[in-house]
């Protein structure tokens, strides 16, 4: 396997490597430091005991890193991780903040692509929602909105409605136990998000995307009638 720079440049990574692969001994000492190591599905989550003269009591240990065993990627490692295993300081890892972000953006991505390909589907699939999937039309506004982009330079061809997803709009919370799941199953993960958000959401984003149809197509009338 090639193992990635971060452990063939850190002090102990040959201690470190060998630990984690030994399935007896899930409690280790590197640099004076203790920590506790355990596996969920393809990560290894490591622990640093309090610092207790009694070290048998590891009362209340905190999580210092994250180990995604297929490659050997490194999240959430904190400052007590990088001295023990000797990691120089210049690497910086992914963490759960970062990780959020990232499944943020292909969330959208693939409810984008939903949108694309299988609309008359999502619109069959999600039909029963709390609100109507049709936007109130106002006439007036569609024209006025329709003259104000034209004003500012928008062509009707460059005017589409693209959601984007963010946990915090969504009102849905990006837990722990989401942010292992995702490193496990990353593409099952952003799935399952895409789909809790347009049970959620999609009655909004139905109308925003006829609403904005609308207006594309008046901005169109408005251009002929001037030319």
């Amino acid at each position: 396997m090639q193992y990635p720079d971060w452990v063939m440049e850190a002090k102990k990574s040959r201690e470190l490597l060998s630990w984690i692969q030994d399935p007896v001994h899930s409690i280790k000492k590197f640099h004076s430091q203790l920590f506790i190591k355990c596996q969920e599905e393809n990560c290894m989550l490591f622990y640093a005991a309090s610092p207790w003269r009694d070290c048998l009591q590891l009362r209340k240990p905190k999580l210092c890193s994250i180990l995604y065993l297929p490659d050997y990627s490194l999240y959430e490692a904190d400052s007590v991780f990088y001295q023990a295993v000797g990691i120089p300081a210049d690497f910086l890892f992914p963490t759960k903040e970062s990780l959020k972000k990232e499944v943020e953006m292909k969330v959208t991505h693939l409810v984008k692509n939903m949108m694309d390909t299988n609309w008359d589907q999502l619109l069959l699939k999600y039909q029963h929602q709390r609100s109507s999937l049709v936007p109130n039309i106002n006439r007036i506004q569609v024209e006025e909105t329709s003259k104000r982009f034209l004003e500012a330079g928008i062509k009707p061809e460059e005017l589409f409605y693209s959601p984007s997803f963010t946990f915090e709009k969504a009102q849905m919370e990006y837990t722990d136990v989401m942010f292992l799941y995702t490193l496990n199953h990353a593409k099952k993960a952003v799935k399952m998000i895409a789909d809790k958000w347009l049970s959620e959401s999609f009655w909004e984003i139905s109308q925003k995307r006829i609403y904005i149809g609308c207006v594309r197509e008046e901005m169109k009338e408005l251009q002929k009638g001037a030319a």
